[in-house]
């Protein structure tokens, strides 16, 4: 297991990485401190688990976020952030993400993350939870790029057609249908579409 961790403060990457290396011997563990390097590693090695603060020297974690579901679709991503303010906490909800944990969260909320990805479960800390709650939201929610593949697999379209579609790869599209069917509790394509059509999380594209 690869487990890439982006951070532009030196003391917390060096911090992040030896706590999971203290409690995940097995695993190799990589650093970047930026986008560019980030992108580099990805480069190199076959990430499992991507951790990425949200602000990288001025440049987006976001974007690095998208990056990895374009080059490696099935790199899990915990977002690791210390931004609690409404509108961000609004913004991680929609990412593509896989778990969520807040840098005033306990370090031990960081390793319960890593753990559970690697049982393949998603995980919110309690404080993330707290917080979409104070907004009204869940982490259930539908991304714009999860609605657009609903509509489009809907419409019949094959994976290969969505990827021409939506500019992305047709593993990327396999990613979001299971990501979807995950968020949505449901077990085949058509359980999918009846349930976001029930919920009303179909996208106009």
């Amino acid at each position: 297991m690869t487990i890439l961790i982006v951070d532009d403060h030196p003391i917390v990457l060096k911090g992040i990485h030896a706590l999971l290396a203290s409690s995940f011997a097995e695993a190799r563990i990589v650093d970047a401190a930026g986008l560019e390097e980030a992108e580099q590693m990805l480069n190199r090695h076959k990430v499992d688990i991507l951790i990425t603060d949200l602000d990288l020297n001025g440049e987006s974690g976001s974007m690095l976020i998208e990056h990895v579901r374009d080059v490696q679709p099935a790199t899990q991503v915990v977002v690791y952030t210390m931004h609690e303010e409404p509108w961000s906490v609004g913004e991680i909800a929609d990412m593509d993400t896989e778990a969520v944990v807040m840098k005033s969260d306990n370090a031990a909320e960081l390793l319960m993350a890593v753990k559970s990805l690697c049982d393949g479960k998603g995980y919110y800390s309690p404080t993330f939870f707290r917080l979409l709650n104070s907004l009204k939201r869940h982490p259930d929610r539908l991304s714009d790029r999860e609605k657009q593949v609903v509509s489009l697999t809907a419409m019949g379209l094959s994976a290969a057609d969505m990827a021409l579609r939506l500019g992305i790869s047709a593993n990327t599209v396999e990613f979001h249908r299971r990501r979807i069917m995950q968020k949505l509790n449901v077990a085949n394509a058509a359980e999918m579409i009846s349930r976001a059509t029930e919920l009303g999380l179909k996208a106009n594209i």
